[in-house]
Order: structure tokens, then sequence, then C-alpha cells
């Protein structure tokens, strides 16, 4: 059975943050909010401004947020459990997460749980299941400063392994925001290797979801779309970070990454988290590794997919006959990304243990061939 569904309001333009959030926050009843913020949130407000005055400004008024700041996108940094308890100490009526992935997903299951630590703890011993609350106990409003991980659509929360008191892995409607304000020029202050691991998780996405065994027919569209934009777009927003109409481009990308993804993603991402997790110990940025692993999962899925990758080369413009795996391959080169796995210096026991994660992910449920641990070792010595 699918389930096809979409509801996520969109505000989409150039200074949203400033010109559209108040109002769209007083829409949903939102004033005092608890503000979760990172890094790369923080760099992309702070710029010509104090980055609280900022968040303030765009605030409705008479609003009092409350902040939580995340030190940074390395695993740990995220801590659930601290939301909860400032969410439920500072009087909060709502979230607002502004951000890279580590404050996206933080603000959504802070949203989910809304400070009550009790529904947090048995989400962190049970993962997805029944401990899952139908709708979010508050409204979450997003506003993403990357492109990676769907702009924060994706009905999937994934928090970094060491994370503490937290579940591995979530999906459902109660992980979806209320809002996403989408203003391309936040994504200014991304410095270009950055803006490539985003954008690259971008094409995963598209890729992965029009490939996925999911029944959706919109998704499927909108995953084409999306590879057209990032596929035009990426290398010369990572050549040049002022070019607007890049950025633009690239937002747009990513919202369509976001909503192709509740069909599903697949092997890519199954095995870009193993490797994120158990080798790189968080530090290699989502979506870096891509590159390197598109081609042998696109060769690996090739039996299962019929005709699709004309569809997908079509998408990307390449010249007919056009070898899709390849392409992608020269794609990540061009834009400095690195296309091969043997600089992360993986033993072999260190593989092992990533293919067993792999195998365990739920992405790799929606892979379009079954994949197995023995599947995924055989697809990192391909990657090396």
């Amino acid at each position: 059975m699918s389930v096809i569904a979409y509801g996520p309001r969109v505000q989409f333009a150039d200074r949203a943050f400033d010109e559209a959030l108040a109002d769209e926050l007083a829409a949903l009843g939102i004033v005092r909010p608890l503000v979760v913020t990172d890094a790369p949130g923080r760099a992309a407000l702070a710029v010509g401004a104090d980055w609280r005055e900022r968040v303030r400004c765009a605030l409705p008024p008479g609003s009092g947020p409350a902040f939580v700041d995340i030190l940074g996108d390395a695993a740990g940094a995220a801590d659930p459990g601290r939301a909860a308890a400032v969410y439920a100490g500072g009087g909060c009526d709502g979230v607002l997460g502004i951000g890279g992935a580590a404050a996206l997903s933080l603000a959504r299951l802070a949203g989910a749980v809304a400070g009550d630590t009790g529904l947090l703890a048995a989400l962190a011993r049970r993962g997805a299941g029944p401990a899952v609350p139908r709708r979010p106990r508050a409204p979450v409003a997003l506003v993403p400063v990357t492109t990676a991980g769907g702009a924060g659509l994706c009905p999937d929360l994934r928090l970094p392994a060491a994370a503490p008191a937290a579940p591995r892995w979530l999906s459902g409607a109660a992980l979806v925001p209320a809002l996403v304000v989408c203003d391309p020029t936040l994504t200014e202050a991304l410095p270009a290797p950055a803006t490539a691991a985003a954008g690259m998780d971008v094409i995963a996405h598209c890729v992965e979801s029009f490939l996925g065994t999911t029944f959706n027919p919109p998704a499927d569209g909108i995953a084409l779309q999306g590879l057209r934009l990032a596929a035009a777009a990426l290398p010369r927003a990572v050549a040049d970070g002022r070019d607007s109409e890049a950025r633009r481009d690239l937002m747009a990308a990513a919202v369509c990454a976001g909503l192709a993804a509740q069909k599903g993603l697949g092997g890519v991402h199954a095995l870009a988290h193993a490797l994120e997790d158990v080798a790189a110990e968080g530090a290699t940025p989502h979506g870096r590794l891509h590159a390197a692993l598109l081609p042998p999962f696109l060769r690996f899925n090739a039996p299962a997919v019929g005709d699709r990758f004309h569809a997908l080369g079509e998408a990307m413009r390449l010249a007919p006959g056009a070898d899709l795996d390849a392409a992608l391959a020269d794609f990540g080169a061009a834009i400095a990304l690195p296309t091969r796995l043997a600089p992360l210096g993986l033993s072999a026991q260190a593989c092992d243990r990533v293919a067993r994660a792999a195998e365990a992910e739920p992405a790799n449920r929606t892979n379009p061939r079954h994949a197995t641990a023995r599947d995924y070792r055989a697809l990192i010595e391909a990657a090396m």
C-alpha cells in the first residue's frame, strides 16, 4: 500500500526570513518559540548583524524567544533532552529551527515531544514505533541554510549516533514541519565545499527517490524536476557563492528533493549514513561521499530499474547513450568532491562494521534491489 501525502507550507523568496517569517509564525500562533540554531545557522544570520538580534527582529511583535544553540554539526552536539527541558521551562508554544541538518532535525524532534521528556525517553528506547505521536505536539517552523536533507521537508529524522538520550531514526507525520521558510540568500554564507556536499545530497535524494520501490507518481515527477535544477545550478553555486540565481535554483531543487523523499531513499544514503557514523566518526559532512557512492550503486541497481536511467540522463541533459554512472562521477569531480573512498583509510574491520550498519539502515528498505551486508561490503570495495 502506498501513501501519497504532501502538506507543509513553504514560503520561498529572497529575504523571506526578514520579511515574511513574523507573519507566518503569527499565523501558526507562535509567540514564544524555542529557537534551535547551529553553527551554519549562526553564520548565515550574523552577516552584518548580531544573529540573536536578527532573530528577534524577524519574530512577531512581543515575542520572547528561548534559545538552544548547538555547538556545531559534530556527532553528539545535538541534545534532545536539553531542548525538551528548555521548551518546558521556557513556556514555549512552538519551535523555530534555523540552520543546517543538526538544527533542523533537533527542532523537529523538539516539536514532536514539546517538552515531554518521558515521551523523548520512550522514543529513545523504542525508536520508530508506537511511541511516535501521530502529529507534532507543537508547531514547528524551519529556516534551512543548507540544501542537504531536503530542506527539512523529509518525513524522516536521523540524529547523530552519539546524540545523548536520542532515538537513532524516526519516521512519521509528527516530524513534518508546519512551515518551511526558504530564503536562498541565507545560503550565500556556505563555503564552496559545504555547498558541493549539500548539493550532491540533493542530487542523491532525487536519483534515489526516482528509482525507489514505493509507488508515488507525483514524487517521481518532483524528483526529476529537482534533478534538472540541481544539475544545472550546483556547479555555478560552487564556483560563485554570490550567484543568486544559482542559489535560488539549488534551494528549489532541495525543496523538490525533500518532497520526493517521502517515497523513500536507497542504498547510497544507507551506506553514506553508516560511513559517516562508523568510519568517519561524524566528521564527514553529509553528501560529501555521494559522488563516490552513486556510480557503484547505479551499476548494482541497474538490473532492477528498467529504463529509468534514461529519464535521469535526460534530466541531467546528458547526451543520448551517455553512461549515467560515469557522468555522475565526473560531475562530482568537477565540484571537487571525492570520487573514491580510499582517502578514508578504512580497515577491513571498519568496512565490515559499515556494511552491517548499512544493511540495518531504513533507507535500505526502499533500494530498488535488495542489498545485504555482503553486498554493501562489495560496494565499499568498488567505491575504493
